[in-house]
């Protein structure tokens, strides 16, 4: 699936499990502008659409892989940019570029349709990114205005986030941000500073620590994502193709 954001749409692809080869097989409208869209369990998908504010869901059918809505858009902060589900498929989570916080929803494990756990949690300047720790008791935002990540524990009943602290120093302008399949590891890709920074998870509280000096990278690192065994990580330069 591929959020195309010039068209208000999402295309649909088939893989060949062999080759990898993509083969199109059609589209959906979404809403204005979607920036992102996310995966849970090959059952539902979640797009963030930067222009009309909202989060669009959709049911994928197993045998042909074709979305079908769920219902109306839910409403999210101003200009989402990043979507992303818990592993348990219990909660999403929004990243609000220009209202500076995250929406937090619940999912309708029968249908997908998502609602609102509350108000958004305030984070740092312009959060670019999202995700979830594998253990799903942490949440990790990369602030692209503020040159910061931060952490928040998720109630394991609501879905509600809670800020465990101050914010720390990542690169510039990080982009994105993720979390090794052990969830000791948490990686930021910093497009301005053409960098990745690393860090500690703490397993009680979920804290940040740095490792170290961030690592270079190619020209404006926008992506950063770790392999299932753990032992590599990989980075998408978007300034360096």
């Amino acid at each position: 699936y591929a959020a195309n954001h010039n068209d208000d749409s999402v295309s649909v692809y088939s893989v060949n499990v062999a080759t990898g080869q993509l083969r199109h097989s059609g589209y959906v409208a979404a809403g204005t502008d979607p920036r992102a869209v996310t995966v849970y369990g090959g059952k539902f998908v979640y797009v963030a659409n930067g222009g009309s504010n909202n989060v669009s869901a959709y049911a994928i059918n197993p045998t042909t892989g074709a979305l079908t809505s769920v219902g109306p858009a839910v409403a999210a902060g101003t200009a989402p940019v990043s979507v992303t589900v818990d592993r348990y498929g219990r909660f999403a989570y929004v990243a609000n570029l220009l209202s500076y916080n995250v929406s937090a929803y619940t999912i309708n494990a029968t249908t997908g349709a998502l609602t609102s756990v509350g108000p958004p949690v305030a984070t740092g300047t312009s959060p670019y990114s999202v995700t979830v720790d594998p253990t799903g008791k942490f949440a990790y935002v990369a602030n692209g205005g503020s040159n910061n990540a931060e952490a928040c524990t998720i109630n394991a009943t609501t879905g509600a986030l809670t800020s465990i602290g101050a914010a720390v120093a990542a690169g510039t302008s990080p982009y994105s941000v993720t979390v090794d399949p052990t969830g000791k590891f948490a990686y930021v890709a910093n497009q301005f500073s053409n960098n990745v920074s690393a860090y500690t998870i703490n397993a009680t509280t979920g804290a940040l620590t740095s490792i170290g000096a961030a690592v270079a990278a190619g020209t404006r690192p926008r992506s950063v994502t770790v392999d299932p065994t753990g032992k590599f990580a990989y980075v998408a330069n978007g300034g360096s193709n």
